[in-house]
Parts: C-alpha cells; structure tokens; sequence
C-alpha cells in the first residue's frame, strides 16, 4: 500500500474531490514526515553508528547477543538513511512527494522495517532458550549459527519488502486478492513478533524470580542486567510500533469489508491520519535503540567508554576534580574552630 487509492468509473464529482481532499491532506502529512526525519535522522545514525563501532572495537562486546543487536543498529541506520535521503531529494529536485517513492525505495524501507521485527524476536527467542535450557543452549549457540539466523531474518526481509514493493506498484494494486494477501502476511508477522517476544520475556523474568529465591543470587545478577536491558529495549520497540500495526489493520479492514466511495474515504483519511503518527514513530524508535542499550546496561557503558578512550580520561578528570574541591571545603570549614582556640587560650579551656 502507497497510500494511493484508484479512482474507479463509477464516482461522482463531489466524491472524486473528497479523494482529491484526502490526497492533498496526505502530501501536507509527507511534508511534515520530510522536515522531522531531517532533524532526527542525523541524530539516530549517528548513535547508530558509535553503537556499531563500540561493539567492533571492543573485544568483549564480541558476544552472540552483540551479533543480532549489531544487525538490529544496522537496520535501524539504513532505515534513517533512506528517510533522510528521501527528505533531502524530495527538497532538492522539487519533484512531488508520490512522484519520489520510487520501487526502490519502498521495497528497502520495508526490508528494514521487518528486519527490525525479526531480529527483536530474534533475540527474545535467544534469552528465552538460555533460561529454559542453559546447559543446551551453551553448547550449540555459536557466532556462526547467530551469522546463519541473521542472514535468514534478511532473507526474510527482502522477501517482504518485494512484495511491499509489487503491492504499491499499479499493475499490482488492480489486483486486489495480491494486495490483500500481503496485507495479511505483514500483519501476521507483527503479532507473531509481538507475540513470541512478550511470552518470551514473561517466562524470563518469572524463571529469573524463581531462581532467586532459591538462592542462586550469584547467576541472578549475571543474567539480570541484560535481561533488564532488552526487556526495556523490547517495550519501548513495540510501545512505539503499535501505529504500524494499527494501520495494518486500518488497511485490512478497507480492503475485506469496505462498502461504497463514502466508506472508503472516510477509512482513507483515518489511515492518512494515523500514516503520520506511524511515519514519526518509526524514526523515533530506529533513533533510541542504542540509548536504551546504553542507559540500562553497564557493561555498555563501560564498552563505550573502553572504545573512546579520550572520553574516559576526561571524565575520570572530572571525578578526580571534585575530590580536591570537597575535601579543601572540609579543611576551610575545620580550620576557623582551631584557629580560634589557637588565638585565645583562655576561651578555648
């Protein structure tokens, strides 16, 4: 779905300029999309990328997990990539907003939309195996079998982003059981990533409980940092594509049990509506993936703070400037007592 809906034969004048109202509300919509992705798209790169080079840089960031979550900061990146260029052409060349949405386009941003997804259930699935069957999953989980699940939730991708890209194409869009299929199947993908994730997590924290309460206190406070972390990290991901799943449904419901050009634009403005909300949300959450990594993780903290090293240096002489300042504020208040009963004797008896 592009947002475009054909006009057919049989529409009278008023309802044609009905989807003429919609189709002009939905440009002003992209032009507000455009001017936010040009400020948070540098923004979410940028930590996109200092995750990436923390993670190559330091050696013990060189884990199994750090393989999806390096995926995961990838897909998110290229994404931001392709909006910020999008935005910039579209301002440049003046050309208008549908005209730009090339095949290419879409069928990119759709791969790492549902790349995004998958490698969120990816790495729910992982932390669920390690907690139900540890000593199993030591043994077979390895840096190449995460390599091969990668390159699968790839495949994936650009299997979805195909068909998103021949589901906006016209030839496609006149063939409505297509168009219907591939809404469904994105749908299903949604809630099945919502659904694997959640229980996943739910399992986690209540096995996590119950080990603690029989004292196993030291693996409890290995696994509980970065269970705490991705479960945070999940929360926000799936708080803040809800849109996207609403609009499926959006999308499902005027392709199934539509009824007339009334009903249809009405749903249609619904979905432009909702299309906006959707479009600044997804470059939000593709922004804060790695600010979630670093604020509920101390051992990324740290990772980053091993991967630049001047940072380090700067802020132990941060930490080290206040010590002095401290303790000659406790020396000068300590000091006008002794003095006094250094200068009068008498009184100080």
């Amino acid at each position: 779905m592009n947002g475009t809906i054909q006009h057919s034969d049989g529409l009278t004048a008023h309802e044609r300029q009905l989807f003429r109202d919609v189709e002009t509300h939905r440009q002003d919509y992209d032009d507000i999309i455009r001017q936010f992705s040009k400020i948070i798209a540098p923004i979410g790169i940028l930590l996109n990328s200092i995750f990436l080079f923390v993670v190559i840089r330091v050696k013990s960031m060189h884990t199994i997990i750090n393989v999806y979550l390096s995926n995961l900061a990838v897909a998110d990146a290229a994404y931001l990539i392709i909006c910020m260029s999008v935005a910039w052409a579209l301002e440049y060349t003046h050309i208008a907003s549908g005209t730009c949405t090339s095949l290419a386009v879409r069928i990119a941003s759709t791969t790492m939309q549902i790349a995004s997804y998958g490698f969120v259930a990816v790495i729910a699935v992982e932390r669920f195996s390690a907690v139900r069957q540890p000593l199993t999953q030591r043994v077979r989980a390895s840096k190449s079998r995460a390599a091969k699940l990668s390159a699968g939730v790839w495949v994936a991708a650009v299997v979805m982003g195909v068909l998103s890209g021949l589901a906006s194409d016209y030839n496609y869009v006149r063939n409505l059981a297509f168009t219907q299929m591939y809404v469904v199947i994105v749908l299903l993908i949604y809630l099945a990533a919502f659904t694997i994730t959640i229980t996943s997590y739910i399992y986690i924290v209540i096995k996590l409980c119950h080990s603690d309460r029989e004292r196993q206190a030291g693996q409890t406070r290995r696994v509980y940092p970065v269970v705490r972390m991705l479960v945070i990290n999940t929360a926000v991901f799936f708080v803040l594509s809800l849109t996207d799943s609403a609009l499926q449904i959006m999308y499902l419901v005027l392709l199934f049990f539509h009824k007339g050009a009334e009903a249809v634009i009405d749903i249609y403005w619904t979905i432009t509506d909702v299309s906006v909300c959707a479009g600044i949300i997804r470059l939000v959450n593709s922004s804060i993936n790695t600010l979630v990594y670093s604020v509920t993780n101390s051992q990324y903290r740290a990772a980053f703070l091993e991967a630049f090293p001047p940072l380090a240096k700067l802020l132990r002489q941060c930490r080290h400037g206040r010590r002095p300042q401290q303790t000659e504020q406790i020396e000068l208040r300590a000091i006008p007592p002794a003095n006094a009963a250094q200068e009068s004797p008498a009184q100080a008896q």
